[in-house]
């Protein structure tokens, strides 16, 4: 099965990057939330494709949803947030206040980037690096992945799980999942 377009125009920055030099490629491949599942399948074409000849790229796959959870297992409060979410969900201001909780643990040493940089300290130099599963932090903690489920806005605009408030300024080049044909 021949690589998506979109996925293949990914696919060449990255080799490019590799094969030209410069800074590295940071791309957001932008996707409605409700097709998680055909972009898991396309992040293991993608990957097949670079680690391939003539490309031979190595490619690393983080789960920002594992981390996350490990963040808040470490923490020794995930009974509590979840016990306080709970009784906080017929009220959006107590529940915002879990939220913040629980990104205030993302953001703390060792923070989310931390934890990522943890992951892929040991990869080879010529390595992509695929960070997936942004959807779990939702809404408590907001980043720009290489998968972003949301909402495309105009050229640079990115709504967050289709429920935020459009963000705009992104260096990351947007290539939206196209629809299937």
């Amino acid at each position: 099965m021949p690589l998506r377009e979109e996925l293949k125009q990914v696919g060449e920055r990255i080799v490019s990057h590799f094969d030209l030099g410069g800074e590295p490629p940071f791309i957001v491949y932008q996707y409605p939330p409700q097709q998680e599942w055909p972009v898991r399948r396309d992040l293991g074409e993608l990957r097949r494709w670079l680690e391939a000849e003539p490309r031979r790229v190595s490619c690393a796959a983080v789960s920002l949803a594992k981390l996350f959870w490990q963040a808040l297992d470490d923490s020794g409060f995930v009974d509590e947030l979840i016990t306080q979410e709970q009784r906080a969900m017929a009220d959006p201001a107590s529940l915002r206040q879990v939220y913040d909780a629980v990104g205030e643990i993302l953001r703390e040493p060792p923070s989310l980037p931390d934890r990522v940089i943890e992951e892929v300290r040991d990869c080879e130099e010529q390595t992509a690096v695929f960070l997936y599963r942004a959807g779990a932090l939702y809404p408590a903690y907001r980043t720009s992945t290489l998968l972003y489920p949301g909402r495309l806005v105009g050229e640079y605009g990115l709504s967050f799980m289709d429920r935020t408030e459009p963000a705009y300024g992104y260096r990351a080049l947007i290539i939206p999942r196209e629809a299937p044909a």
